[in-house]
């Protein structure tokens, strides 16, 4: 088959889902659009793992709660046994636990059920053309709270600066003096001062106002 005809082909795509009405439901209103092209359903785990070896659809989209079968658990072997497909996984439910979990293990689009169906093809076409997509805003956003978090703690220990150190930072930053820092984190003046002289080290400043700048710019408080 020619390049050309392969950006044209229809999605090849293979539903998962315990639930023969909503299944078959989405069966059909993909099939509708002529951008896909619905080359097998399947109810069960192993049902879905011989029809992907046999079929080998480009998208794979898979319910989160497949009976008595995590769609998780299903999703990671689609990933090693189907490498060349894309796995989609889709719940009625907002669990930022599972979301977390399904993005660390690879898959390529988590989804809600509330989605349309012009947003679900949407979301499949973009899967499709490479991207790695999330149904809803608030997913998006608790993704990129949890990598700002991350990225904070990755800064941290780069740094070398303890979470007491930070909280320290952070004292600073909203102008405490050394005593009022001392009787919130029950130190001695004495050992502010000395904490202060070993975050200047690590963050390789002279005084307060870089080290506060220094922080920020680091993304630690």
């Amino acid at each position: 088959m020619q390049l050309a005809e392969q950006e044209n082909a229809p999605i090849r795509a293979l539903i998962v889902d315990d639930h023969v009405i909503l299944r078959q439901g989405i069966c059909v209103m993909l099939s509708e659009d002529s951008d896909f092209d619905v080359v097998g359903e399947a109810e069960h785990e192993r049902e879905a793992l011989l029809l992907a070896m046999e079929l080998q659809p480009n998208i794979i989209l898979i319910d989160i709660c497949l009976g008595t079968t995590n769609g998780l658990d299903l999703a990671k072997q689609l990933l090693r046994s189907c490498p060349n497909t894309y796995i989609v996984l889709y719940g009625g439910s907002n669990n930022d636990e599972l979301l977390f979990d399904a993005l660390r293990i690879g898959v390529h689009g988590f989804l809600q059920k509330t989605l349309s169906i012009d947003d679900l093809r949407r979301s499949l076409r973009a899967v499709q053309s490479g991207e790695r997509v999330l149904g809803e805003s608030q997913a998006t956003t608790q993704v990129a709270i949890e990598f700002h978090r991350l990225t904070k703690e990755q800064n941290r220990l780069f740094r070398g600066l303890s979470m007491a150190e930070v909280e320290l930072m952070r004292l600073v930053a909203n102008g405490c003096t050394n005593k009022e820092i001392g009787k919130q984190l029950f130190w001695s003046e004495i050992q502010v001062k000395r904490k202060m002289q070993d975050i200047y080290r690590k963050l390789q400043v002279t005084d307060r106002a870089h080290a506060v700048a220094e922080a920020m710019r680091n993304g630690l408080i």
